[in-house]
Protein backbone atom coordinates (compact mmCIF):
# COMPACT_ATOMS: atom_id res chain seq x y z
CA UNK A 1 0.00 0.00 0.00
CA UNK A 2 3.02 2.71 1.04
CA UNK A 3 3.81 1.95 -2.83
CA UNK A 4 0.57 3.41 -3.91
CA UNK A 5 0.73 6.42 -2.00
CA UNK A 6 3.80 7.54 -3.92
CA UNK A 7 1.49 7.89 -6.90
CA UNK A 8 -1.23 10.62 -5.69
CA UNK A 9 -2.45 12.39 -8.56
CA UNK A 10 -4.89 15.01 -9.18
CA UNK A 11 -8.45 13.34 -9.80
CA UNK A 12 -11.55 14.32 -10.87
CA UNK A 13 -13.62 10.97 -10.83
CA UNK A 14 -13.00 10.72 -7.11
CA UNK A 15 -11.93 12.72 -3.96
CA UNK A 16 -9.46 15.60 -4.31
CA UNK A 17 -6.52 13.47 -4.05
CA UNK A 18 -7.21 9.12 -4.83
CA UNK A 19 -3.64 6.92 -4.23
CA UNK A 20 -3.81 4.91 -7.87
CA UNK A 21 -0.49 3.48 -9.66
CA UNK A 22 -0.35 4.43 -13.20
CA UNK A 23 -0.43 1.65 -15.70
CA UNK A 24 3.32 1.55 -17.78
CA UNK A 25 1.31 2.52 -20.90
CA UNK A 26 -0.14 6.14 -19.33
CA UNK A 27 3.07 6.86 -18.10
CA UNK A 28 5.05 6.20 -21.86
CA UNK A 29 1.67 8.16 -22.92
CA UNK A 30 2.98 11.00 -20.77
CA UNK A 31 6.83 10.66 -21.51
CA UNK A 32 5.89 10.98 -25.30
CA UNK A 33 3.78 13.76 -24.91
CA UNK A 34 6.10 15.43 -23.40
CA UNK A 35 9.12 15.16 -25.96
CA UNK A 36 6.74 16.09 -28.95
CA UNK A 37 6.22 18.93 -27.06
CA UNK A 38 9.87 20.00 -26.50
CA UNK A 39 10.66 18.62 -29.89
CA UNK A 40 8.19 21.09 -31.26
CA UNK A 41 9.31 24.05 -29.33
CA UNK A 42 12.84 23.54 -30.24
CA UNK A 43 11.58 23.09 -34.19
CA UNK A 44 9.49 26.48 -34.00
CA UNK A 45 12.40 28.53 -32.15
CA UNK A 46 14.95 27.25 -34.86
CA UNK A 47 12.42 27.83 -37.25
CA UNK A 48 12.72 31.74 -36.96
CA UNK A 49 14.98 33.61 -39.39
CA UNK A 50 18.19 34.60 -38.34
CA UNK A 51 17.32 38.53 -38.22
CA UNK A 52 14.46 37.71 -35.91
CA UNK A 53 16.46 35.29 -33.51
CA UNK A 54 18.95 38.18 -33.08
CA UNK A 55 16.28 40.93 -32.26
CA UNK A 56 14.51 38.71 -29.41
CA UNK A 57 18.27 38.54 -27.82
CA UNK A 58 18.47 42.27 -28.91
CA UNK A 59 21.73 41.06 -30.58
CA UNK A 60 22.44 44.37 -32.64
CA UNK A 61 25.93 43.25 -33.86
CA UNK A 62 24.42 40.13 -34.96
CA UNK A 63 21.22 41.91 -36.84
CA UNK A 64 23.84 43.83 -38.57
CA UNK A 65 25.66 41.02 -40.52
CA UNK A 66 21.91 39.87 -41.76
CA UNK A 67 20.87 43.21 -42.53
CA UNK A 68 20.90 44.97 -45.88
CA UNK A 69 19.42 47.80 -47.88
CA UNK A 70 16.63 44.79 -49.91
CA UNK A 71 15.65 43.39 -46.38
CA UNK A 72 15.78 46.33 -43.33
CA UNK A 73 11.74 46.83 -44.17
CA UNK A 74 11.17 43.09 -44.76
CA UNK A 75 7.82 41.72 -43.37
CA UNK A 76 7.90 38.84 -41.04
CA UNK A 77 4.65 37.61 -41.14
CA UNK A 78 2.53 40.80 -39.19
CA UNK A 79 5.63 42.56 -38.77
CA UNK A 80 8.18 44.02 -40.02
CA UNK A 81 11.53 43.85 -38.06
CA UNK A 82 10.96 47.25 -36.73
CA UNK A 83 7.70 46.58 -35.45
CA UNK A 84 9.58 43.36 -34.10
CA UNK A 85 11.97 45.30 -32.51
CA UNK A 86 9.85 47.23 -30.28
CA UNK A 87 7.48 43.87 -29.77
CA UNK A 88 10.71 42.22 -27.68
CA UNK A 89 11.74 45.67 -26.57
CA UNK A 90 15.12 45.23 -28.48
CA UNK A 91 16.90 49.06 -28.03
CA UNK A 92 19.74 48.42 -29.87
CA UNK A 93 18.44 46.52 -32.87
CA UNK A 94 15.65 49.25 -32.75
CA UNK A 95 18.12 51.95 -32.90
CA UNK A 96 20.41 50.13 -35.67
CA UNK A 97 17.22 49.30 -37.51
CA UNK A 98 16.19 53.11 -37.68
CA UNK A 99 19.94 53.97 -38.45
CA UNK A 100 19.81 52.03 -41.64
CA UNK A 101 16.69 53.43 -42.91
CA UNK A 102 13.25 51.04 -41.72
CA UNK A 103 10.30 52.42 -42.91
CA UNK A 104 8.92 54.34 -39.30
CA UNK A 105 5.46 54.06 -41.18
CA UNK A 106 5.79 49.93 -42.59
CA UNK A 107 2.61 48.17 -42.33
CA UNK A 108 2.85 44.29 -43.00
CA UNK A 109 0.02 42.09 -44.08
CA UNK A 110 -2.51 45.03 -42.83
CA UNK A 111 -1.28 44.65 -39.42
CA UNK A 112 -0.63 48.06 -36.89
CA UNK A 113 2.09 50.12 -37.92
CA UNK A 114 5.47 49.94 -35.52
CA UNK A 115 4.00 53.52 -33.42
CA UNK A 116 0.94 51.82 -32.46
CA UNK A 117 3.23 48.25 -31.55
CA UNK A 118 5.19 50.86 -29.36
CA UNK A 119 1.81 52.45 -28.02
CA UNK A 120 0.56 49.34 -27.23
CA UNK A 121 3.69 47.90 -25.21
CA UNK A 122 4.39 51.68 -23.90
CA UNK A 123 7.71 52.44 -25.41
CA UNK A 124 7.58 55.86 -24.51
CA UNK A 125 11.76 56.04 -25.92
CA UNK A 126 11.03 54.22 -29.05
CA UNK A 127 7.72 56.35 -29.76
CA UNK A 128 9.69 59.72 -29.56
CA UNK A 129 12.18 58.31 -32.19
CA UNK A 130 9.39 56.93 -34.39
CA UNK A 131 7.59 60.43 -34.67
CA UNK A 132 11.16 62.43 -34.58
CA UNK A 133 11.74 60.17 -38.24
CA UNK A 134 8.45 60.68 -39.56
CA UNK A 135 5.70 58.42 -37.97
CA UNK A 136 2.05 59.44 -38.75
CA UNK A 137 0.17 59.72 -35.28
CA UNK A 138 -2.67 59.92 -36.92
CA UNK A 139 -2.23 56.62 -38.58
CA UNK A 140 -6.21 55.26 -38.05
CA UNK A 141 -5.74 51.07 -38.48
CA UNK A 142 -8.43 49.50 -40.74
CA UNK A 143 -8.11 46.08 -41.08
CA UNK A 144 -8.86 42.32 -40.20
CA UNK A 145 -7.31 43.05 -37.09
CA UNK A 146 -10.48 43.47 -34.78
CA UNK A 147 -9.13 44.44 -31.94
CA UNK A 148 -7.58 47.31 -33.13
CA UNK A 149 -9.68 48.49 -35.89
CA UNK A 150 -10.55 52.33 -35.74
CA UNK A 151 -7.71 52.47 -33.53
CA UNK A 152 -5.42 55.13 -33.40
CA UNK A 153 -2.13 55.49 -32.07
CA UNK A 154 -3.48 57.14 -29.13
CA UNK A 155 -6.69 55.01 -29.10
CA UNK A 156 -4.38 52.08 -28.40
CA UNK A 157 -2.09 53.99 -25.93
CA UNK A 158 -5.25 54.30 -23.95
CA UNK A 159 -6.80 50.96 -24.33
CA UNK A 160 -3.51 49.12 -23.02
CA UNK A 161 -3.43 51.86 -20.22
CA UNK A 162 0.07 53.24 -21.42
CA UNK A 163 -0.49 56.82 -19.79
CA UNK A 164 2.32 58.00 -20.49
CA UNK A 165 2.48 57.09 -24.05
CA UNK A 166 -1.18 58.47 -24.47
CA UNK A 167 -0.59 61.69 -22.61
CA UNK A 168 3.31 62.24 -24.50
CA UNK A 169 0.97 61.05 -28.05
CA UNK A 170 -1.93 64.05 -27.02
CA UNK A 171 0.19 66.27 -26.11
CA UNK A 172 1.43 65.89 -30.02
CA UNK A 173 -1.90 66.55 -30.92
CA UNK A 174 -2.22 69.78 -29.11
CA UNK A 175 0.57 70.98 -30.81
CA UNK A 176 -0.75 70.78 -34.27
Amino acid sequence: MKKHRLWLFFSKTTDLFTPFKPSKMKIIKIIGLLLITISCKMASAQDDPAEITAISKDDSAQLSTFLTVNNVNACYGNYSMLSQAIRYNASKCFALLVEKGADVNKVCNGYVSPLMHAAKYGRLDMIKVLVAKGANIDFKYSGEYIAANGETPLTYAEKYKQTAVADYLRSLKNKN
